[in-house]
């Protein structure tokens, strides 16, 4: 089999020179070997996945042909298999960064570029059916998806039971971490804040879609006022109103900081 890197060039060459139908089989067939080798780290489908997304903006073949590899895993997932890539329990665990991939977790990316969060939703509401065990790994998954089509009975029965649990932590942590960290520094309390402000933004979505808007109000505000400096609250706010703002922070500090250096 030829080198999977080499062929990843080649076809991202054939992708930016516009020559799309000779692209996609080219990715396919990549993502297909990616799905077959045992215990794949994530970083294995991640620049695929991204090809994928890029090629789909131009070329309306690969954004169908995207809906029928997601199906695929769909119905793979639904089967029992719930890893990407073939399992081997007597493998090491993957030594990458980002770590092996859950299915579901690769279905919900392609539906996020296929701009269809409703098969997520769909997907989570019959895992929770068939398997509940299952269903509570991936609920902080399928939970922005949930709140978005609506499903508020099901997204309040995953949601974090405490929005604001873990704000004294997020508070201690703010002594002692910057929050914009330097480059090559784990943000970890902007990492802590943003899951924080997920709990919160999650239950007050699903508060105001039962109809109880003044509490998720009351929920948003004490978390606010709750945060002990004006930086992490001024940041938190961004992101109960934009979604990404914390990362697309940390980006742009980063790439601040290299650009000065």
């Amino acid at each position: 089999m030829p080198d999977i890197d080499s062929r990843l060039t080649r076809m991202t060459a054939l992708r930016r020179e516009g020559r799309h139908a000779e692209a996609l089989p080219l990715l396919q067939q990549l993502f297909a070997d990616a799905g077959r080798v045992v215990n794949p780290a994530r970083s294995s489908h991640f620049i695929l996945m991204l090809e994928w997304k890029f090629l789909a903006e131009a070329y309306a073949p690969a954004y169908t042909a995207l809906q029928v590899e997601r199906d695929a895993q769909i119905q793979l997932l639904l089967s029992g298999e719930h890893d990407f890539g073939r399992h081997d329990s007597s493998a090491p665990p993957a030594s990458d960064a980002f770590g092996r991939t859950s299915r579901f977790s690769l279905i919900a990316e392609m539906n996020e570029t296929l701009g269809d969060v409703r098969s997520t939703a769909d997907l989570f509401s019959r895992l929770d059916a068939s398997a509940p065990d299952l269903a509570r790994q991936y609920a902080w998954q399928a939970l922005p998806a949930l709140v978005e089509v609506g499903n508020f009975a099901l997204a309040d029965r995953y949601r974090c039971p405490v929005p604001l649990a873990h704000l004294d932590t997020v508070n201690a942590l703010a002594a002692s971490q910057p929050l914009l960290p330097a480059p090559g520094t784990p943000p970890r309390l902007a990492a802590e804040l943003m899951n924080l402000v997920k709990d919160v933004r999650i239950a007050a979505a699903v508060l105001r879609g039962q109809g109880q808007a003044a509490e998720a109000g009351a929920l948003c505000a004490a978390l606010l006022v709750g945060l002990a400096n004006d930086a992490m609250r001024a940041l938190a706010q961004r992101e109960l109103e934009a979604p990404g703002s914390i990362t697309a922070a940390i980006v742009k500090r980063q790439m601040d900081e290299e650009q000065q250096a």
